[in-house]
């Protein structure tokens, strides 16, 4: 019942929302175009992300104020949930699957990369989802483009978008990816300069450093899969052909 119950709240907050056709105030700060799936409210200021399964079903919605202040459903699940930029068809679509930990690093590589990008809201969540999509895509490779919180590693000594991008990448066999920023960047302001958002809007290497970085990185992911695929199907071939002589004999 209590599931019901969550599934319910998040399709009739749904309901209340309308398609966004213009930049709200948080896509104009990420410097991000409207993009498909993306719901606002009816005065056009909030941004609303709905979250959900592999299997496509809504469980919550991550609303984004126009100052920036991110909040969940209440009592809504988000582990293993996530947002695929134009939905669960267009991911299917891509040749990769490409989990960020936020919406708006997302968008930016969705518009590097020009296929769905999926935006797992926060480091806690990536290995979840990344688990959630390898099983719903096991034929597909996946990059997990984490942040790299050099100002938590050194206020408080940990890392956690870099250290929660690197489990999930080992949990599914895949790769973790992090911006690479001009030098002095980061080490002058590490507050402001984490993911590939900040890259592309903040840094001097701009959307095309993200270009870049991330083409290099996605290219030679899919390479090593192609290459990992064709001595499957090689050694299968001649594991075969090893079995047909024998088979004749009898």
């Amino acid at each position: 019942l209590f599931v019901i119950f969550i599934q319910s709240h998040a399709i009739a907050l749904m309901a209340t929302l309308i398609p966004a056709t213009a930049p709200t105030a948080y896509l104009e700060n990420k410097q991000l175009p409207v993009m498909p799936g993306l719901l606002t409210d009816l005065e056009r200021k909030k941004s609303y992300i709905p979250a959900y399964d592999e299997n496509g079903k809504v469980w919550t919605m991550q609303c984004i104020q126009d100052d920036g202040v991110k909040r969940f459903a209440k009592n809504s699940r988000k582990d293993g949930c996530f947002h695929a930029i134009g939905g669960m068809k267009e991911l299917a679509k891509a040749p990769v699957i490409v989990i960020a930990e936020g919406y708006a690093t997302a968008g930016s590589l969705s518009q590097a990369l020009d296929f769905s990008i999926v935006a797992a809201f926060d480091s806690g969540n990536l290995p979840s989802v990344a688990n959630a999509l390898h099983a719903k895509f096991p034929d597909k490779p996946i990059v997990i483009a984490g942040d790299n919180d050099i100002h938590l590693e050194k206020t408080q000594g940990v890392n956690p978008g870099r250290k929660k991008a690197e489990e999930a990448a080992k949990a599914v066999g895949g790769k973790a990816m992090f911006p690479i920023f001009a030098p002095a960047e980061q080490m002058e302001n590490p507050k402001s300069f984490t993911d590939f958002n900040d890259l592309a809007t903040k840094s001097v290497l701009g959307m095309d450093g993200v270009e870049r970085q991330v083409r290099a990185v996605v290219s030679a992911v899919i390479e090593k899969h192609r290459r990992g695929v064709q001595l499957a199907n090689e050694m299968e071939r001649a594991q075969r052909q090893e079995r047909e002589p024998r088979a004749r004999r009898r």
